[in-house]
């Protein structure tokens, strides 16, 4: 029997190498386009939750935006009743108690008081709300601020960087936002009175102005030491940072009465059963402003 020919044995073994190659070439053009489709799905995912955060985020912002010439903003630390209020603001006339809890997300919505149509927010007390608070307040009308008097004195130093926050925000400032300061639980014992209250909070607010300003200086000094840039090339808008943060008068205590902002401290009470002549104050003050 003849033996193959070298040739031939040759052309066979190259044979299997190049199917080899081409096979191992398939393998890996197949796992790129695998990899590839996975890619485009999992970027499509996350483009359609990235534009439906964003639908909904411009959707809640355009919607209060044209709610802007009658919007009541609550604010508030935790816990100190704004839901409750939000709550019997809108159904006036219910004869049962609302049951409210800690929200856990912006309430909003119409309602009609003493003749005017307000567009009550109701906005968390909890720190990650913070950026839901400052879209809202540059729409606002009014801002009621409830306030817990019963824990006032254990939570001052947070009641006071709250109000700080809300009276400081630019827009606020620049519309001279009316702001009701609710003292609100009155029904019960411990509960301090308004009077009381501002004067906590003005002592507060006082100390804390000082500390606020001292760490914008810190922070600017620092900035400009990094970036090794000349010390008046920043004083403008320093100067700007200062004048827009600080509240009252530089070298005077502070007061309530010293800003722009008109302020107005009242008390109340919630709960059915009892004197409701802090509500109706409440639906006042909001008519009031409103209409001004």
């Amino acid at each position: 029997m003849a033996e193959p020919s070298p040739l031939l044995q040759t052309a066979g073994s190259g044979g299997t190498g190049l199917y080899m190659l081409i096979g191992t070439l398939l393998v890996v053009l197949v796992g790129a386009f695998v990899w590839y489709l996975l890619n485009q799905q999992s970027a499509a995912i996350s483009s359609q939750s990235m534009a439906l955060a964003s639908g909904n985020s411009i959707h809640g912002l355009s919607s209060a935006q044209k709610k802007r010439n009658n919007a009541i903003v609550l604010v508030g630390p935790m816990g100190a009743g704004k839901t409750a209020l939000w709550a019997r603001l809108r159904f006036p006339d219910s004869t049962s108690q609302p049951e409210t809890q800690t929200s856990m997300s912006v309430n909003a919505a119409e309602a009609h008081i003493n003749e005017s149509n307000a567009y009550l927010v109701d906005i968390p007390g909890h720190q990650k709300y913070r950026l839901d608070r400052d879209s809202y307040l540059p729409m606002a009308r009014g801002i009621i601020f409830v306030v817990d008097s019963t824990r006032l004195s254990e939570n001052i130093r947070s009641t006071a960087e709250l109000v700080y926050d809300v009276l400081a925000n630019a827009k606020v400032q620049t519309n001279e936002t009316p702001l009701l300061l609710l003292c609100n639980k009155q029904d019960d014992p411990l509960a301090l009175s308004n009077t009381r209250v501002k004067a906590l909070l003005e002592d507060e607010i006082d100390k804390l102005r000082t500390s606020r300003q001292a760490g914008l200086d810190s922070l600017r000094d620092a900035h400009v030491a990094a970036s090794g840039a000349a010390a008046g090339d920043d004083d403008d808008a320093a100067a700007e940072e200062r004048i827009s943060d600080f509240l009252g008068y530089d070298g005077k205590k502070f007061s309530f009465e010293d800003l722009p902002n008109p302020i107005q401290f009242n008390e109340s009470t919630l709960i059915l059963g009892h004197d409701t002549s802090g509500l109706e104050l409440i639906e006042g003050w909001i008519a009031d402003t409103l209409h001004s």
